[in-house]
């Protein structure tokens, strides 16, 4: 038990150390008195510390006799050896059993331990019921591998009864799988816990189901062992990953499907789009105003489903990430001018300003330019469309995002009506659109699959693309920011 502290003797004082036990703890000095009484001991006694300390131990603790005590203690106080034994105390006129556990103390007195084992017996009880009704099996073995217990459903899953309790685990158990024995051999020698999951023993009455297995050490040197049936668990993750697979089948088909159809219809629509040209263009004689006009409409419908066509495609394409990406170095300053001239003059067209500014020591940026291009394309556009008057601006600069690291921050600002909080997320939805009730014509609408498939592009070249509100409040901006380095993907 340890040594105490012998200079507490006759005092009130309270060690912390013996104060947290659980049991009834108190000492003798050489004289038969006691010295210690712990706060357990006045809980099992019903006797209070300052009615117990200096009194002699058959006048304090409740039932006991002087012969008695001296008999049973006798060989701690005088011999100077360890001794237990149960005893039956009478507290508040009641009958209780407790166990006791003696040892000779530094200054030639006894250190008494005193375990109420009716509590114990409640307790044992308690877990007893816990284990019967858990629904795993539960099995637990001496050092020496008989059975010391067996619950209700280990019982039937190893084909047991009750009587066949100190018989040897190994009789009972399958040789196979062999990690059983393994682990069950590891845990009692270096008394480490484990599990082995869904192993599957061998044998008539386990019926080819599948088991996780948990060991672990038990006091007195043995070993617990904890069977759980998870058949039934694998059964349906095999289903939930066959109607997965299923469902990322049926995703591609329609992925292929949508591919299919825009390829077919690309091709008469390309020529619709340039039979309307040349009608309009008279490339066939002169067209009476009307139908001129007629073909000029016709053109720009066409366009239109050309685009849409277009869109869904890339879309499509861009949701089975089947998109290629080929990246290589360019420089923005030479590469920005040339690819944005067809946005200039459409925006210079409708009367707006439109500049293109790169800051000086921007380096290269290493991605693909064709995938670029696709993803400023509708950012752009819609910035020009949605801007009635003012300007519509393209910087880039190099910039360090806590996403993408070192990298380029392109953005794209106009004076438009802007964007409220609540949208700048929802419009890189795909087919969102803000309400704006002045925009019912869907030819200038759009389709609502611009920003979806450009934001799905910034991903593919590593980088991210967000809304937010334009400068001093007016309009809107959008900032793509791309690493200087295309590299693997981020985790």
């Amino acid at each position: 038990m340890g040594r105490f502290p012998t200079e507490m003797s006759l005092t009130n004082a309270r060690h912390p150390g013996l104060e947290a036990l659980r049991e009834g703890f108190y000492l003798l000095d050489p004289q038969w008195r006691v010295t210690y009484w712990n706060g357990a001991a006045e809980r099992l006694f019903g006797l209070p510390r300052e009615e117990v300390v200096g009194r002699l131990a058959w006048e304090a603790v409740p039932g006991a006799e002087e012969e008695r005590v001296r008999r049973r203690l006798g060989p701690a106080m005088d011999e100077r050896v360890p001794v237990s034994f149960p005893m039956g105390v009478t507290v508040d006129g009641r009958w209780r059993e407790t166990a006791v556990e003696a040892t000779p103390s530094e200054d030639g007195g006894v250190a008494v331990r005193v375990r109420d084992t009716e509590e114990e017996g409640r307790a044992s009880e308690r877990y007893l019921r816990l284990l019967e009704s858990i629904r795993d099996g539960f099995v637990a073995v001496d050092a020496e591998w008989r059975l010391v217990y067996v619950n209700r459903v280990a019982r039937r899953l190893l084909a047991m009864r009750r009587t066949t309790l100190g018989q040897v685990l190994w009789e009972l158990l399958p040789e196979r799988p062999e990690e059983i024995g393994e682990a069950l051999r590891a845990t009692m020698e270096d008394r480490m816990p484990r599990r082995l999951a869904a192993v599957r023993p061998e044998g008539r009455v386990f019926r080819g189901r599948h088991f996780d297995v948990w060991t672990d050490a038990v006091p007195g040197g043995g070993i617990s062992i904890l069977f759980q049936d998870v058949t039934g668990h694998l059964r349906r993750e095999r289903e939930l990953a066959r109607l997965a697979a299923e469902a990322e089948d049926a995703s591609r088909a329609r992925s292929r499907f949508f591919a299919a159809v825009s390829h077919e219809l690309r091709t008469p629509l390309n020529a619709i789009v340039g039979y309307t040209h040349l009608l309009s263009g008279a490339a066939y004689g002169p067209l009476p105003a009307g139908a001129e006009r007629a073909a000029e409409r016709a053109g720009v419908c066409a366009e239109h489903l050309s685009r849409l066509v277009d869109d869904v495609l890339l879309l499509t394409t861009a949701d089975t990430e089947r998109l290629p990406v080929l990246p290589r170095a360019i420089d923005l300053a030479t590469w920005l001018p040339a690819t944005l001239e067809p946005l200039r003059r459409q925006a210079e067209a409708k009367g707006l300003a439109f500049t293109i500014e790169v800051d000086p020591g921007t380096p290269p940026l290493e991605t693909d330019p064709d995938r670029l291009r696709q993803l400023l394309q509708p950012v752009i556009s819609n910035a020009i469309k949605f801007t009635s008057s003012g300007r519509v601006r393209v910087r880039a600069a190099e910039a360090y995002d806590a996403d993408v690291g070192d990298g380029v921050e392109i953005c794209v600002a106009d004076t438009g009506p802007g964007i409220g909080g609540d949208d700048r997320e929802r419009i890189f939805a795909p087919f969102e659109q803000l309400g704006d009730p002045a925009r019912h014509d869907s030819m200038r609408r759009g389709t609502g699959l611009g920003l979806a498939i450009a934001r799905q592009i910034a991903e593919r070249l590593r980088g991210t693309l967000n809304a937010g509100p334009g400068e001093g409040g007016d309009g809107s901006v959008f900032r793509l920011r791309l690493p200087l380095a295309f590299g693997p993907p981020a985790p």
